[in-house]
């Protein structure tokens, strides 16, 4: 399963005219169906003049190269209410800090792996810690609840929690000394 960042770096190859289109600049994700929405080639001065092409005109996510039918799959969001709605819902993900509903930080999205067809499968979550050494955690689309425009909101099964990371603390409580 390819990460995000490494689909950035595949050539987009249009298959009708044998062309090469380019690398994307940027892969967004919707937030509401945890699946690749938009593939941007190129970020206008505003919005709405970026050069977009829809997840569902790529064949597969995992391929060598990304491919599509024909260079008319490649539209300016302008000229589509819908590539607009779906270009302002999409979420550049990375570097997003993720929180727990009781307001523990988990720490920020450093990847998100996809399949074939343009599903997340999982987010990875870095820890905020000092040093070189940081823990990360893989939380499932059905795991993060809320994706919002600033913060992520996950939903930790109790043995998962960071809260209990630790041990609780043993029984102190001292028997009487045997006579």
């Amino acid at each position: 399963m390819p990460r995000l960042s490494a689909l950035t770096k595949r050539e987009i190859l249009a298959t009708g005219e044998g062309k090469t289109i380019g690398r994307p600049v940027d892969i967004l994700v919707d937030p509401s169906r945890h699946q690749v929405s938009l593939v941007v080639m190129s970020v206008g001065v505003v919005p709405e003049l970026s050069v977009v092409i829809p997840a569902a005109a790529i064949g597969k996510f995992d391929q060598d190269a990304l491919t599509v039918p024909s260079l008319k799959d490649a539209h300016l969001a302008v000229h589509s209410e819908s590539l607009v709605s779906a270009l302002e819902a999409g979420l550049q993900l990375k570097r997003r800090t993720v929180f727990t509903k009781d307001g523990q930080r988990l720490g920020s999205i450093d990847g998100i792996d996809v399949d074939g067809a343009g599903n997340v499968t999982s987010y990875r979550v870095r820890k905020p810690r000092l040093g070189l050494i940081r823990r990360r955690l893989a939380l499932s689309p059905a795991d993060v609840s809320g994706l919002g425009a600033e913060f992520a909101v996950a939903a930790l099964a109790e043995k998962e929690s960071p809260a209990t990371d630790h041990p609780a603390p043993e029984d102190e409580s001292v028997a009487p000394p045997a006579a």
